[in-house]
């Protein structure tokens, strides 16, 4: 059987990044899905918009669906865009594909186990504090 994303580990995930969105004092929306894309954890700070918790779960949905973290998505995306716009108008037209950071992979064996995503301060920022928080995994 393989090693999966559990409940616990979900939990620290989102924790971590709560504590370092405080230590950075920004606002934030954590989500912590698992391969399947089912919510296993979330939270969203006091302050934190009503909209950063529906990204921080599209963007969970964006890593399970690409395998990608959310910046690299969108990174891929816009390359894309002299070659093929189409693609990337019809890519961005898609309610749950979020090409912004803020969405990273959850590796468990080096298979993809789930995805932690943050919202609410830059989209450097959020795919930093959630890279920060999935790094809990490699220990």
């Amino acid at each position: 059987m393989q090693p999966s994303l559990g409940l616990t580990q979900a939990r620290q995930i989102a924790d971590e990044a709560l504590r370092d969105a405080r230590r950075l004092q920004v606002r934030i929306s954590v989500a912590v899905a698992d391969e399947a894309g089912a919510l296993l954890a979330f939270a969203r700070m006091d302050g934190a918009t009503r909209l950063s918790a529906r990204t921080a779960f599209d963007k969970t949905q964006t890593v399970i669906l690409t395998g990608k973290a959310t910046l690299e998505f969108g990174r891929n995306l816009r390359e894309d865009l002299g070659e093929e716009p189409e693609l990337f108008h019809g890519m961005i037209a898609r309610r749950d594909l979020v090409p912004f950071g803020g969405g990273v992979p959850l590796l468990i064996a080096g298979r993809l186990a789930g995805a932690v995503a943050v919202s609410g301060a830059t989209s450097i920022q959020d795919h930093e504090i959630a890279q920060r928080a999935a790094s809990l995994l490699d220990g």
